[in-house]
């Protein structure tokens, strides 16, 4: 499990290997869920740019 400095560095630098490795949620700084159902329970939309629910086709 990556720690929270890891997780802010990886979408600091938008490398696209750590998608859905964790999920970010930006309402204040330094919220973070591992997984993408856990964010979306707690009221947050999946990210615009990275877009882990297309394959939903959402």
């Amino acid at each position: 499990m990556l720690n929270e400095k890891e997780k802010y560095n990886f979408i600091a630098s938008k490398d696209k290997k750590y998608d859905d490795k964790f999920y970010t949620a930006v309402k204040t700084t330094g919220i973070f869920y591992d997984t993408k159902e856990e964010s979306i329970q707690n009221g947050f939309r999946a990210c615009k740019i990275c877009r882990p629910n297309k394959s939903l086709g959402i």
